[in-house]
Protein backbone atom coordinates (compact mmCIF):
# COMPACT_ATOMS: atom_id res chain seq x y z
CA UNK A 1 0.00 0.00 0.00
CA UNK A 2 2.62 2.58 0.92
CA UNK A 3 4.84 2.00 -2.52
CA UNK A 4 1.22 2.34 -4.51
CA UNK A 5 0.43 5.46 -2.59
CA UNK A 6 3.85 6.76 -3.37
CA UNK A 7 4.02 5.51 -7.00
CA UNK A 8 0.65 7.13 -7.78
CA UNK A 9 2.43 10.23 -6.18
CA UNK A 10 5.11 10.53 -8.54
CA UNK A 11 3.19 9.84 -11.66
CA UNK A 12 0.92 12.93 -10.59
CA UNK A 13 4.29 15.15 -10.06
CA UNK A 14 5.26 13.80 -13.56
CA UNK A 15 2.57 14.84 -15.05
CA UNK A 16 1.76 17.76 -13.19
CA UNK A 17 5.25 18.89 -15.01
CA UNK A 18 4.92 17.58 -18.95
CA UNK A 19 3.68 20.93 -19.85
CA UNK A 20 5.82 23.08 -18.01
CA UNK A 21 10.03 23.11 -18.50
CA UNK A 22 12.18 20.43 -18.61
CA UNK A 23 12.52 18.30 -15.33
CA UNK A 24 16.47 19.34 -13.78
CA UNK A 25 18.31 16.65 -12.81
CA UNK A 26 18.43 17.06 -9.32
CA UNK A 27 14.73 16.52 -9.28
CA UNK A 28 15.07 13.72 -11.64
CA UNK A 29 17.33 11.76 -9.65
CA UNK A 30 15.57 12.62 -6.24
CA UNK A 31 12.56 10.88 -8.44
CA UNK A 32 14.66 7.97 -9.28
CA UNK A 33 15.66 7.94 -5.24
CA UNK A 34 11.67 7.69 -4.38
CA UNK A 35 11.48 4.70 -6.36
CA UNK A 36 14.08 3.07 -4.50
CA UNK A 37 12.46 4.15 -1.09
CA UNK A 38 15.73 6.30 -0.59
CA UNK A 39 14.25 9.04 1.50
CA UNK A 40 17.28 10.80 2.64
CA UNK A 41 18.74 10.71 -0.98
CA UNK A 42 15.21 11.81 -2.05
CA UNK A 43 14.85 14.69 0.33
CA UNK A 44 18.25 16.48 -0.46
CA UNK A 45 18.20 15.96 -4.37
CA UNK A 46 14.49 17.67 -3.94
CA UNK A 47 15.94 20.20 -1.69
CA UNK A 48 18.68 20.82 -4.38
CA UNK A 49 15.64 21.81 -6.64
CA UNK A 50 14.18 23.99 -4.01
CA UNK A 51 17.24 25.88 -3.43
CA UNK A 52 17.75 26.08 -7.48
CA UNK A 53 13.91 27.56 -7.25
CA UNK A 54 13.01 24.91 -9.65
CA UNK A 55 9.80 23.58 -9.39
CA UNK A 56 9.17 24.62 -6.52
CA UNK A 57 5.20 23.39 -5.36
CA UNK A 58 6.50 20.24 -6.78
CA UNK A 59 9.29 19.91 -5.24
CA UNK A 60 8.11 20.82 -1.61
CA UNK A 61 5.59 17.93 -2.33
CA UNK A 62 7.99 15.30 -3.03
CA UNK A 63 9.79 16.28 -0.13
CA UNK A 64 6.58 16.41 2.04
CA UNK A 65 5.86 12.66 0.91
CA UNK A 66 9.15 11.61 1.75
CA UNK A 67 9.13 12.65 5.25
CA UNK A 68 5.73 11.16 5.16
CA UNK A 69 7.40 8.00 4.30
CA UNK A 70 9.71 8.49 7.05
CA UNK A 71 7.28 9.05 9.69
CA UNK A 72 8.96 12.54 10.34
CA UNK A 73 5.13 14.10 10.16
CA UNK A 74 5.81 17.48 11.66
CA UNK A 75 8.24 18.15 8.97
CA UNK A 76 5.80 16.39 6.20
CA UNK A 77 3.26 18.69 6.87
CA UNK A 78 5.45 21.85 7.34
CA UNK A 79 6.28 20.96 3.26
CA UNK A 80 2.90 20.26 1.98
CA UNK A 81 2.27 23.54 3.43
CA UNK A 82 5.31 25.18 1.37
CA UNK A 83 4.61 23.46 -1.56
CA UNK A 84 0.46 25.45 -1.41
CA UNK A 85 2.46 28.65 -0.62
CA UNK A 86 4.43 28.24 -3.44
CA UNK A 87 1.89 27.22 -6.21
CA UNK A 88 1.78 30.14 -9.17
CA UNK A 89 -1.24 28.42 -10.94
CA UNK A 90 -3.88 27.22 -9.33
CA UNK A 91 -4.44 23.02 -10.46
CA UNK A 92 -7.48 21.96 -7.65
CA UNK A 93 -6.31 18.30 -7.76
CA UNK A 94 -3.03 19.03 -7.53
CA UNK A 95 -4.08 21.42 -4.58
CA UNK A 96 -6.39 18.94 -3.05
CA UNK A 97 -3.88 16.27 -3.59
CA UNK A 98 -1.52 18.23 -1.36
CA UNK A 99 -3.80 19.02 1.08
CA UNK A 100 -4.66 15.09 1.55
CA UNK A 101 -1.34 14.98 1.91
CA UNK A 102 -0.71 17.91 4.58
CA UNK A 103 -3.98 16.72 6.70
CA UNK A 104 -2.96 13.55 7.38
CA UNK A 105 0.65 14.07 7.95
CA UNK A 106 -0.43 16.83 10.79
CA UNK A 107 -3.05 13.93 11.90
CA UNK A 108 -0.29 11.04 12.41
CA UNK A 109 1.54 14.34 14.40
CA UNK A 110 -0.69 14.61 17.19
CA UNK A 111 -1.92 17.94 15.37
CA UNK A 112 -5.73 17.25 15.00
CA UNK A 113 -6.90 20.44 15.25
CA UNK A 114 -4.57 21.74 12.94
CA UNK A 115 -5.74 18.93 10.64
CA UNK A 116 -9.57 19.65 10.92
CA UNK A 117 -8.90 23.05 10.08
CA UNK A 118 -6.83 21.77 6.61
CA UNK A 119 -10.45 19.57 6.25
CA UNK A 120 -12.40 22.54 6.89
CA UNK A 121 -10.83 24.37 3.95
CA UNK A 122 -11.23 21.51 1.88
CA UNK A 123 -14.89 21.48 2.31
CA UNK A 124 -14.94 25.22 1.13
CA UNK A 125 -12.81 24.71 -1.71
CA UNK A 126 -14.02 21.70 -3.10
CA UNK A 127 -16.48 19.91 -1.29
CA UNK A 128 -16.85 16.25 -2.29
CA UNK A 129 -17.13 12.63 -0.84
CA UNK A 130 -13.62 11.81 -0.35
CA UNK A 131 -13.02 15.11 1.96
CA UNK A 132 -16.37 14.28 4.20
CA UNK A 133 -15.21 10.72 4.20
CA UNK A 134 -11.91 11.59 5.35
CA UNK A 135 -12.77 14.08 8.10
CA UNK A 136 -15.36 11.97 9.16
CA UNK A 137 -12.62 9.10 10.10
CA UNK A 138 -10.49 11.60 11.94
CA UNK A 139 -13.73 12.90 13.85
CA UNK A 140 -14.32 8.79 14.56
CA UNK A 141 -11.00 8.33 15.57
CA UNK A 142 -11.45 11.34 17.83
CA UNK A 143 -14.50 9.27 19.38
CA UNK A 144 -16.68 12.57 18.02
CA UNK A 145 -18.99 10.32 16.89
CA UNK A 146 -21.97 12.83 15.89
CA UNK A 147 -19.84 14.70 14.03
CA UNK A 148 -18.68 11.45 12.34
CA UNK A 149 -21.95 10.47 11.95
CA UNK A 150 -22.83 13.98 9.93
CA UNK A 151 -19.57 14.00 7.66
CA UNK A 152 -20.22 10.20 7.07
CA UNK A 153 -23.56 11.41 5.87
CA UNK A 154 -22.27 13.94 3.47
CA UNK A 155 -19.88 11.68 1.94
CA UNK A 156 -22.51 8.94 1.10
CA UNK A 157 -24.76 11.48 -0.06
CA UNK A 158 -22.48 13.49 -2.08
CA UNK A 159 -20.58 9.89 -3.52
CA UNK A 160 -23.53 7.19 -3.95
CA UNK A 161 -21.16 4.31 -4.24
CA UNK A 162 -21.20 0.48 -3.08
CA UNK A 163 -17.60 1.51 -2.46
CA UNK A 164 -18.36 4.69 -0.15
CA UNK A 165 -20.90 2.74 2.06
CA UNK A 166 -18.77 0.00 2.36
CA UNK A 167 -15.82 2.08 3.76
CA UNK A 168 -17.72 3.79 6.31
CA UNK A 169 -19.00 0.46 7.60
CA UNK A 170 -15.38 -0.88 7.29
CA UNK A 171 -14.20 1.60 9.43
CA UNK A 172 -17.61 1.63 12.48
CA UNK A 173 -16.75 -2.23 12.34
CA UNK A 174 -13.12 -1.43 12.92
CA UNK A 175 -14.27 0.64 15.74
CA UNK A 176 -16.47 -1.92 17.12
CA UNK A 177 -19.31 0.02 16.16
CA UNK A 178 -21.12 -2.39 13.85
CA UNK A 179 -24.64 -1.50 14.15
CA UNK A 180 -23.74 2.18 13.53
CA UNK A 181 -21.89 0.54 9.55
CA UNK A 182 -25.28 -1.21 9.09
CA UNK A 183 -27.09 1.85 8.26
CA UNK A 184 -24.60 2.62 5.49
CA UNK A 185 -24.94 -0.83 3.94
CA UNK A 186 -28.68 -0.58 4.32
CA UNK A 187 -28.20 2.65 2.71
CA UNK A 188 -26.15 0.54 -0.29
CA UNK A 189 -28.33 -1.94 -0.72
CA UNK A 190 -30.76 0.74 -2.46
CA UNK A 191 -28.28 1.63 -4.76
CA UNK A 192 -29.04 -0.36 -8.29
CA UNK A 193 -26.07 -2.15 -9.48
CA UNK A 194 -24.96 -1.70 -13.38
CA UNK A 195 -22.21 -3.94 -14.03
CA UNK A 196 -20.23 -7.13 -12.56
CA UNK A 197 -18.47 -4.78 -10.12
CA UNK A 198 -21.48 -3.15 -8.63
CA UNK A 199 -23.11 -6.92 -8.20
CA UNK A 200 -19.92 -8.09 -6.94
CA UNK A 201 -20.12 -4.27 -4.11
CA UNK A 202 -23.53 -5.29 -3.30
CA UNK A 203 -23.41 -9.03 -2.28
CA UNK A 204 -20.75 -7.62 -0.07
CA UNK A 205 -22.93 -5.30 1.49
CA UNK A 206 -25.83 -8.35 1.61
CA UNK A 207 -23.04 -10.52 3.14
CA UNK A 208 -22.13 -7.94 6.05
CA UNK A 209 -25.49 -7.58 6.62
CA UNK A 210 -25.89 -11.49 6.60
CA UNK A 211 -28.44 -11.87 4.68
CA UNK A 212 -26.89 -14.93 2.83
CA UNK A 213 -28.97 -15.90 0.50
CA UNK A 214 -29.02 -11.96 -1.28
CA UNK A 215 -25.52 -12.22 -1.07
CA UNK A 216 -24.98 -15.08 -2.78
CA UNK A 217 -27.32 -13.85 -5.73
CA UNK A 218 -25.86 -10.85 -6.24
CA UNK A 219 -22.15 -12.99 -6.40
CA UNK A 220 -23.86 -15.24 -8.40
CA UNK A 221 -24.82 -12.46 -11.53
CA UNK A 222 -21.38 -10.83 -10.51
CA UNK A 223 -19.61 -14.21 -11.25
CA UNK A 224 -22.12 -14.65 -14.69
CA UNK A 225 -20.66 -11.48 -15.59
CA UNK A 226 -16.91 -11.85 -15.14
CA UNK A 227 -16.00 -10.54 -11.71
CA UNK A 228 -13.13 -12.92 -10.56
CA UNK A 229 -13.23 -10.87 -7.22
CA UNK A 230 -16.77 -13.11 -6.38
CA UNK A 231 -15.81 -16.22 -6.59
CA UNK A 232 -13.80 -16.34 -3.00
CA UNK A 233 -16.70 -14.69 -0.94
CA UNK A 234 -18.94 -17.06 -3.10
CA UNK A 235 -16.90 -20.07 -2.20
CA UNK A 236 -17.19 -19.17 1.65
CA UNK A 237 -20.80 -18.66 1.36
CA UNK A 238 -21.27 -21.69 -0.67
CA UNK A 239 -18.81 -23.35 2.69
CA UNK A 240 -21.33 -21.77 5.47
CA UNK A 241 -24.13 -23.74 3.76
CA UNK A 242 -22.52 -26.92 3.97
CA UNK A 243 -22.66 -26.80 0.21
CA UNK A 244 -19.08 -28.26 -0.51
CA UNK A 245 -19.32 -28.74 -3.98
CA UNK A 246 -20.50 -25.88 -4.65
CA UNK A 247 -17.40 -24.40 -3.04
CA UNK A 248 -15.51 -26.39 -4.35
CA UNK A 249 -16.79 -25.39 -8.12
CA UNK A 250 -16.25 -22.10 -7.25
CA UNK A 251 -12.50 -22.31 -5.83
CA UNK A 252 -11.41 -24.01 -8.95
CA UNK A 253 -13.07 -22.02 -11.00
CA UNK A 254 -11.26 -18.91 -9.23
CA UNK A 255 -7.57 -20.84 -10.00
CA UNK A 256 -8.08 -19.59 -13.44
CA UNK A 257 -7.63 -15.89 -12.22
CA UNK A 258 -4.86 -14.23 -10.64
CA UNK A 259 -6.25 -14.52 -7.08
CA UNK A 260 -3.99 -18.12 -6.98
CA UNK A 261 -3.60 -17.76 -2.48
CA UNK A 262 -7.36 -17.23 -1.73
CA UNK A 263 -8.29 -19.84 -3.84
CA UNK A 264 -6.07 -22.48 -3.08
CA UNK A 265 -6.92 -21.84 1.01
CA UNK A 266 -10.39 -21.94 -0.71
CA UNK A 267 -9.50 -25.48 -1.71
CA UNK A 268 -7.82 -26.33 1.56
CA UNK A 269 -11.12 -25.26 3.42
CA UNK A 270 -13.34 -27.71 1.40
CA UNK A 271 -10.77 -30.60 2.04
CA UNK A 272 -10.74 -30.07 5.60
CA UNK A 273 -14.41 -30.81 5.97
CA UNK A 274 -14.89 -33.37 3.81
CA UNK A 275 -11.61 -35.21 6.14
CA UNK A 276 -8.79 -34.94 3.40
CA UNK A 277 -6.22 -33.11 5.13
CA UNK A 278 -3.31 -34.07 3.38
CA UNK A 279 -5.08 -32.89 0.03
CA UNK A 280 -5.21 -29.46 2.48
CA UNK A 281 -1.79 -29.39 2.87
CA UNK A 282 -0.87 -29.88 -0.56
CA UNK A 283 -3.31 -26.81 -1.28
CA UNK A 284 -2.04 -24.49 1.69
CA UNK A 285 1.74 -25.60 0.16
CA UNK A 286 0.95 -24.46 -3.07
CA UNK A 287 -0.89 -20.68 -2.27
CA UNK A 288 1.97 -19.82 0.13
CA UNK A 289 3.96 -19.54 -2.77
CA UNK A 290 2.58 -16.66 -3.73
CA UNK A 291 0.50 -15.23 -0.93
CA UNK A 292 1.11 -11.47 1.15
CA UNK A 293 -1.32 -10.02 3.79
CA UNK A 294 -4.35 -11.48 4.67
CA UNK A 295 -4.24 -15.04 2.55
CA UNK A 296 -0.68 -15.81 4.05
CA UNK A 297 -2.36 -15.27 7.38
CA UNK A 298 -5.70 -17.34 6.75
CA UNK A 299 -3.22 -20.11 4.49
CA UNK A 300 -1.18 -20.29 8.02
CA UNK A 301 -3.70 -20.61 10.15
CA UNK A 302 -5.50 -23.24 8.18
CA UNK A 303 -2.24 -25.43 8.09
CA UNK A 304 -2.12 -25.50 11.70
CA UNK A 305 -5.55 -26.44 12.11
CA UNK A 306 -4.89 -29.33 9.16
CA UNK A 307 -2.13 -30.34 11.30
CA UNK A 308 -4.55 -30.76 14.21
CA UNK A 309 -7.24 -32.54 12.17
CA UNK A 310 -4.23 -35.55 11.89
CA UNK A 311 -3.63 -35.67 14.91
CA UNK A 312 -0.21 -34.36 14.71
CA UNK A 313 -0.43 -32.11 17.46
CA UNK A 314 3.62 -31.61 17.45
CA UNK A 315 3.89 -30.53 14.41
CA UNK A 316 0.71 -28.19 15.16
CA UNK A 317 2.50 -26.68 18.03
CA UNK A 318 5.53 -25.92 16.28
CA UNK A 319 3.63 -24.12 13.24
CA UNK A 320 1.28 -22.16 15.71
CA UNK A 321 4.51 -20.50 17.87
CA UNK A 322 5.36 -19.19 14.22
CA UNK A 323 2.12 -18.01 13.56
CA UNK A 324 1.77 -15.95 16.50
CA UNK A 325 5.17 -14.38 16.34
CA UNK A 326 3.84 -13.34 12.71
CA UNK A 327 0.66 -12.74 13.81
CA UNK A 328 0.35 -11.42 17.49
CA UNK A 329 -3.42 -9.96 17.48
CA UNK A 330 -5.13 -13.14 15.87
CA UNK A 331 -7.63 -13.85 18.10
CA UNK A 332 -8.54 -16.91 16.70
CA UNK A 333 -5.02 -18.26 16.75
CA UNK A 334 -4.86 -17.18 20.81
CA UNK A 335 -8.13 -19.46 21.21
CA UNK A 336 -6.92 -22.45 19.56
CA UNK A 337 -3.42 -22.12 20.86
CA UNK A 338 -4.62 -22.31 24.03
CA UNK A 339 -6.41 -25.84 23.16
CA UNK A 340 -2.86 -26.89 21.76
CA UNK A 341 -1.44 -26.32 25.18
CA UNK A 342 -3.66 -28.64 26.59
CA UNK A 343 -2.70 -31.86 24.11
Amino acid sequence: MRKALLLAACLLAVSLAGCGKEQSELYDRGMEAMEEQDYVTAIGMFQGAVDAGERLAESYRAIGIAYLESAEYDKAAEAFQNSRDAMKYKNEDFQKDIMFYQARALQLAGNTDEALDVYDQMEEAFPDGDVYFSRGCLYLNLKEYDSAREDFEKASDEDKSYEMCLNIYQMYQDSSMKADGDSFLEKAAGISPKDAEDYYELGCVYYYLEDTEKAREALETAREEGSAEALSMLGNIYLNQNDTAGAREVFEQALEGDDQAAAQNGLALCDIVEGNYDSALEHIESGLADAQGQDRENLLYNQIVAYERKLDFEQAKTLMASFLEEFPDNEAAIRENRFLQSR
